[in-house]
């Protein structure tokens, strides 16, 4: 028996947890990075573990994520065990404060059998959403890295690929910048932002979107909850530091961090929690989204080879969304 070779370009979340799912199921999984696994975008996000304004989106982007909590809290389990280094998943709930859409909010609660009570925040009406959790991307992609190393996925780092030509419509082996190739029966690619250097079909439908964060040193405020208003939240980390984030930057392929972003995302701190004002912020850092209309990836079969699949443009939900689509990329497979 020959287990079939499945080739995964792209070591973020999204590629991360579908070779799990792969190897799972008897595939012989090699996952490809351009530079380190873990090292983009998934390092970079604050992590909350739910799309932030459900309401707001086409029902596709809810279903995607749903499941995602029970996933993490028992992958958090098992890294643990296997002693790599705690993600730090907390279930914390969020508070949506003062949102403009309180109707909508509470008529999408009902229709998605999804609890949300009614809340006073510092006297400005709010809404609480118990089942959302977070986890620390940063701690979560270095675990997952030696996590999927353990199971047996060969990783293969800093090998640029090139884009595949259409020939025929079956790729026998993915040729790199360093004129090797790389060997598969089949190819997905789960390399967010930069999906359309790799492959035309995604020239101006997945595009880099800079988000930029900052992080307040650990103090004796105490953030129970994720707080979330106006496209902006504020979390606290197990450490005690505190996050906020983050902005939505149209700018190309740029991860300058911009001293304009910081003042911005410290006014909206001070704002929500007016403790904030005594401390400066210790850290700022930017990660590139990968951009896409709707917030809906594209999880489907290339146009042209049969055996390439696309799983990117997760756009902010990458980590919430990384489970589903690994279920569904392997559906796909597993039709041929």
């Amino acid at each position: 028996f020959v287990a079939v070779k499945a080739v995964i370009i792209g070591g973020g979340v999204v590629g991360c947890i579908t070779a799990i799912k792969l190897k799972e199921n008897g595939y012989d999984v090699t996952l490809v990075d351009k530079s380190f696994v873990g090292e983009e975008s998934s390092a970079a996000g604050a992590g909350i573990i739910f799309p932030l304004m459900p309401w707001n989106y086409e029902s596709r982007v809810f279903d995607l994520c749903l499941g995602a909590l029970s996933f993490y809290k028992n992958l958090s389990i098992k890294l643990i065990k296997a002693g790599f280094e705690d993600p730090e998943f907390i279930e914390s709930g969020m508070i949506c404060i003062d949102p403009s859409d309180k109707k909508q909010i509470v008529q999408w609660g009902k229709n998605n059998n999804f609890t949300i009570n009614e809340y006073l925040f510092n006297n400005r009406p709010s809404y609480e959403l118990a089942k959302v959790a977070q986890i620390n991307p940063k701690k979560l992609m270095k675990s997952l890295k030696q996590y999927i190393s353990k199971l047996g996925v060969e990783l293969i780092e800093n090998v640029n690929m090139r884009k595949i030509e259409k020939k025929s419509n079956y790729l026998d082996g993915w040729p790199t910048k360093n004129n090797e190739i790389i060997k598969g029966d089949f190819f997905v690619t789960t390399v967010g932002a930069w999906s359309s250097e790799i492959n035309d079909d995604y020239k101006n439908k997945i595009y880099p979107i800079r988000g930029q964060i900052i992080r307040y040193p650990k103090s004796e405020i105490k953030l129970d909850k994720i707080l979330y208003s106006k496209n902006f939240y504020l979390l606290q980390r197990k450490c005690g530091s505190i996050l906020a984030g983050s902005t939505i930057e149209n700018v190309g392929f740029d991860k300058t961090v911009t001293p304009k972003a910081a003042n911005e995302l410290n006014e909206k701190a001070i704002n929500l929690v007016p403790e904030l004002r005594n401390f400066k912020p210790c850290k700022q850092w930017a990660g590139l989204r990968p951009g896409v209309k709707g917030n809906i990836p594209f999880i489907e079969q290339d146009n042209y080879y049969k055996n390439v699949y696309i799983n990117s443009g997760h756009y902010r939900y990458g980590l919430t969304m990384a489970p589903k689509s690994a279920n569904e990329v392997l559906k796909l497979i597993e039709k041929k």
